[in-house]
C-alpha cells in the first residue's frame, strides 16, 4: 500500500451533524476533515456509500456496486430551490443523534423528486456525465427497478437485457423516475468530488470500501448473468454465507449472489477490474470486505441453513495475476479477517497489500490461545482497536474475562503514552503498534458502550443508526490522537 506511517478514524458520512437528519456532504463533512487535519490524521475511513437497501439500511447491500447514496447529497446546495419548506422543516425536527431512516428516504425522495423535474438531459455536462458506460447502464437498471417494483427476475421480457433501445424507452416512458436517479447520481458524483478534493488538500487521504459480494436483485447481476452462480429462471442456487465458528454456531447466512468464478476468468475479469478501477476514482483507498473469498469461500443452498452449507475454491490463482495489471494494487487493503490461509498471507506479501489485525480478536481470551503481542505485530498491516461491525472499545472492556483483561494490562504497560482510562490505553496500544497504520472509530475516542455499536452481524435491524450530535465532541479526543501521532510518529505533516 502507498502510505507512509500514519493513523486513522472510522466515521460513515451518515454519523455526522447536520440538519436534516442524516449526516451528509454538507457544511459538517469539512469541518470534521478540518478536525482530522489539526490532529494530524491522515486518512478517513468510511463504509460503502452506494445505494442501500430499505430494510436494513445497510451500506453493503445495495442494487449496484458504483451507484451513490442520493441520501448523503447535501440540501445546503438547493435550499433556495426547494419549494415545499415544509418537507426541510420535517428533517429539522427528526433526532440529532440517530438516523431515522425511514422518515428521511421519504422525504428527501419528495425533495429530490421536485428538484429532478427541472433536470436537462441534453446539458452538455449531463449528457457527459451519462457518456460513461457504466453508469447509464447502472442508472437505468435503478429506474426500472423504482418503477416495477419487484426482483428484476420477474420484469417483462423486453426488460431483462440492456440495450441502447431498452434505454430510450426508460427515457420515454419512465422519465420522472430517470431524472429523479440522473439528478441524484450527478450531484451525488459532484459533491463527493468536492469532498475527496477538500480532504486531499489537508493532507487526509480517503479509504473506501467495497464488499466482495453483490445483491442479486442487482445491476451486477442484471447486467451479468453468466457472471454469477444462477439457474436456468435466473434464480440463485447457492447464496453467500460464513461457516460456522466460535462466535456464530448457526453461521451466517448473507443471502448474496455468488460469482460463476469460470465464467470471470474466461472474460480475463473485466467485471472487477473496471468495478475496482471506477470506485478508485473516488476513493484513495480501497478496502476489499471478505477478501478471502477469493481464496475459498462457503456456499448455501438456497433457502436452507448455514450449517448445510461447503467450501468452494476461489479463482486466487489468476485473479490476482492478471487483475494486478490493470488494477493499482497499491492503493487497496484487504479485510482478511477470520478465516487464516497461507494462500492469503502468500497473495498479500507479494503484491503489498496490508491485511487486518484487530485487537479485539488478538488479545488471548484462554490458556490455550496463543497471540502475537502488538509491540510485535508486522509493518504491513493496518491496526485496528475494532471495526464498524465490532463491540465498541468500552463494551468490549465490560464484558472481557480476566485472561483478557490481564493480557490487556499487560501490553499496557509497555506503552510509551498511557492514559488513566483503559478505552485509551487501547487506543494508545493500537498506535504503538509497528503497523503502518493505526485506525480507530469515533465511537471509540468518546468512550461510549454498547449503545454507540453501529452494526451487530447477523441482524438486520437498529444498525447503521448512530450519529454525533455535535462536531465539538471530538474535539478533545482528537487533541489525544494528536498527541498520540507524534509519539509513535503518525503525524500527517
Amino acid at each position: 500500500m502507498d502510505i507512509k506511517r500514519s493513523s486513522g478514524l472510522i466515521l460513515h458520512p451518515t454519523s455526522l451533524p447536520s440538519k436534516y437528519g442524516i449526516g451528509d456532504f454538507g457544511k459538517s463533512t469539512f469541518k470534521f476533515l478540518d478536525l482530522l487535519h489539526e490532529s494530524k490524521t491522515s486518512l478517513w475511513q468510511v463504509l460503502p456509500l452506494g445505494i442501500t437497501d430499505e430494510i436494513a439500511f445497510s451500506p453493503y447491500a445495495s442494487k449496484s456496486s458504483i451507484l451513490g447514496n442520493p441520501y448523503l447529497i447535501s440540501l445546503d446546495y438547493f435550499e433556495n430551490e426547494i419549494s415545499n419548506k415544509d418537507l426541510l422543516k420535517t428533517l429539522e425536527n427528526l433526532p440529532i443523534d440517530h438516523v431515522n431512516f425511514e422518515k428521511v428516504y421519504e422525504t428527501k425522495n419528495k425533495i429530490f423528486y421536485e428538484l429532478s423535474n427541472n433536470i436537462d438531459l441534453n446539458n452538455d455536462e449531463i449528457k457527459k456525465f451519462l457518456d460513461r458506460k457504466l453508469i447509464k447502464e447502472h442508472i437505468v437498471f435503478k429506474t426500472l427497478s423504482d418503477k416495477l417494483k419487484i426482483n428484476w427476475t420477474e420484469w417483462d421480457k423486453e426488460y431483462l437485457t440492456y440495450s441502447i433501445d431498452l434505454y430510450n424507452h426508460v427515457i420515454s416512458n419512465f422519465n420522472h423516475e430517470f431524472k429523479f436517479n440522473v439528478f441524484t447520481q450527478y450531484h451525488f458524483y459532484l459533491q463527493w468530488q468536492k469532498v475527496k478534493e477538500y480532504a486531499n488538500s489537508k493532507n487526509i487521504k480517503i479509504l473506501g470500501d467495497i464488499p466482495i459480494y453483490v445483491n442479486h436483485d442487482s445491476a451486477d447481476v442484471w447486467l451479468n448473468k453468466d457472471l454469477f452462480d444462477l439457474d436456468e429462471n435466473f434464480k440463485m442456487n447457492y447464496v453467500s454465507g460464513a461457516v460456522p465458528d466460535a462466535f456464530t454456531t448457526d453461521g451466517q447466512i448473507w443471502g448474496t449472489a455468488l460469482y460463476n468464478w469460470d465464467n470471470h476468468l474466461e472474460e480475463n475479469y473485466k467485471y472487477w477490474i473496471n468495478k475496482l478501477n471506477i470506485l478508485l476514482e473516488n476513493y484513495d483507498f480501497l478496502r476489499i470486505d471478505h477478501f478471502v473469498g477469493f481464496f475459498q469461500f462457503w456456499a448455501i443452498p438456497q433457502n436452507e441453513s448455514a450449517l448445510n452449507g461447503h467450501w468452494r475454491n476461489g479463482p486466487w490463482k489468476s485473479f490476482f495475476e492478471i487483475v494486478s495489471k490493470k488494477v493499482p494494487f497499491e492503493r487497496l487493503l484487504a479485510e482478511d479477517l477470520g478465516v487464516e490461509l497461507d494462500e492469503t498471507d502468500k497473495i498479500l506479501k507479494e503484491y503489498n497489500i496490508p491485511g487486518m489485525l484487530l485487537l479485539e480478536q488478538r488479545i488471548p481470551n484462554g490458556a490455550d490461545n496463543e497471540e502475537t503481542e502488538p509491540e510485535l505485530w508486522e509493518e504491513n498491516y493496518a491496526a485496528y482497536t475494532g471495526t464498524h461491525d465490532s463491540p465498541t472499545i468500552k463494551q468490549w472492556l465490560d464484558n472481557a474475562n480476566t485472561t483478557q483483561l490481564n493480557a490487556f494490562n499487560e501490553y499496557s504497560n509497555n506503552l510509551i503514552e498511557k492514559f488513566s482510562e483503559d478505552v485509551w490505553n487501547f487506543i494508545s496500544l493500537i498506535w504503538s503498534t509497528p503497523s503502518v497504520l493505526a485506525i480507530t472509530t469515533a465511537q471509540d475516542l468518546l468512550q461510549l458502550g454498547s449503545d454507540a455499536r453501529f452494526n451487530v452481524p447477523g441482524t438486520e435491524i437498529g444498525n447503521w443508526k448512530w450519529r454525533l450530535s455535535s462536531l465539538d465532541l471530538l474535539k478533545d479526543p482528537l487533541n489525544k490522537i494528536s498527541k498520540l501521532n507524534e509519539v509513535y510518529n503518525r503525524s500527517n505533516s
